[in-house]
């Protein structure tokens, strides 16, 4: 591999700009690195490989280094801002449902074992499971916007996040909790959708208007690879009129609400809806079987900002000449442009960190060769 030195060279962050640019409103002088998650794995590693820092777990006595670790590390490898160190919200006296467990195969970085969603009923099976359900008591610790806002260096901001529908399914109805809900009960799933719905938007209001908080960034699996999980009228039922909330809180701050969603939105024209209807301002999450980034560029960036791109399956598979073609190509289609380079889904702790500094490194010279340095 190519010698490549991540916190080499990175630019300043510049949220604002960056912000400007998926806006539409100023056409970016470079080309943009972007992410939803970084396992911490990865970052692990680029944090004792090439800082020869040592890692800081996060625990309770640990969270103001823990985080100022977590900004430091997304501020040198050239990002503007970044999700909040924890993935998606925290969650206090929320029940634990259990996920069933196997052997984590991510290589060097395997974490031991890997939990998956369950695909039976969730928390939540009858009615009766709905009144106990101590949705009262549930709340969010707030302390990690608290301590950010202190150790956040000029330029950088966070993106609340949260997940809603992915909640339900994979949580509090569970997959086939839904699914035969949908049939039997249809008012349960509504209501069920409308208490934790009530949550999330309670969440973010509390945080959008944080100065800290540079934009929303929601994180809910819609699909998978040839539809929608639930159907187009399903999803306008129950998912949809929430979204649009959580969207109508953004823009009420003058914030951005940046999509993440797994699936093919395409097909059965969910996509417009989430942008006519919903009012996403940017749409994350690609896999080139479902629609190439840069097709996607040249149908939607000229209504929505379009961010990452570079699939997952490339990430783990290519060697690094074809992946740096492969990512070369992706930059060349979309920027300069309404958006910003990045992972199509997250770096898990299955890629290869050499793959994750590919994409870095061409991003890098990219900038340079069309004098975006700055």
């Amino acid at each position: 591999m190519k010698s490549v030195q991540p916190f080499r060279k990175r630019p300043v962050p510049d949220f604002n700009r960056l912000l400007r640019v998926l806006r539409g409103q100023e056409q970016s002088r470079r080309a943009h690195a972007i992410e939803l998650v970084i396992d911490a794995e990865i970052l692990q590693t680029l944090q004792e490989r090439y800082l020869q820092k040592k890692w800081i777990p996060l625990t309770a006595e640990t969270q103001r280094e823990y985080y100022t670790q977590i900004e430091e590390l997304y501020r040198l490898l050239g990002y503007d801002a970044f999700v909040e160190g924890v993935w998606r919200t925290s969650w206090v006296n929320h029940p634990a449902l259990g996920s069933p467990q196997a052997l984590d195969t991510a290589g060097p970085l395997s974490r031991g074992v890997r939990e998956w969603a369950r695909e039976g009923s969730g928390l939540i099976d009858s009615w009766k499971s709905f009144e106990s359900f101590p949705w009262e008591r549930i709340h969010v610790d707030y302390r990690p916007y608290e301590l950010l806002a202190q150790i956040l260096k000029p330029g950088m901001a966070i993106y609340a996040s949260s997940s809603f529908f992915e909640h339900v399914l994979e949580n509090l109805l569970g997959y086939e909790g839904l699914f035969y809900a949908l049939a039997d009960d249809p008012a349960l799933v509504e209501a069920v959708f409308t208490r934790w719905g009530e949550k999330v938007l309670n969440y973010y209001q509390n945080v959008v208007g944080l100065e800290a908080v540079g934009a929303i960034w929601h994180a809910d699996d819609l699909g998978y690879k040839t539809g929608t999980i639930l159907s187009p009228h399903d999803l306008q039922k129950y998912v949809f009129p929430w979204l649009k909330k959580f969207a109508d809180v953004a823009h009420e701050h003058g914030k951005l609400f940046l999509l993440h969603s797994c699936g093919d939105l395409f097909s059965n024209g969910v996509i417009e809806i989430l942008i006519k209807e919903v009012g996403i301002d940017a749409l994350h999450s690609f896999q080139d079987v479902i629609l190439p980034v840069g097709k996607c560029m040249e149908r939607f960036s000229n209504r929505i900002a379009i961010l990452g791109g570079v699939d997952v399956d490339a990430l783990v598979r290519m060697a690094e000449e074809e992946l740096r073609r492969h990512i070369r190509g992706i930059l060349e289609k979309c920027s300069p442009g309404r958006f910003a380079l990045g992972s199509g889904n997250t770096i898990a702790n299955y890629i290869p960190v050499e793959s994750y500094l590919v994409m870095q490194d061409e991003l890098r010279l990219w900038n340079e060769e069309n004098g975006l340095t700055s």
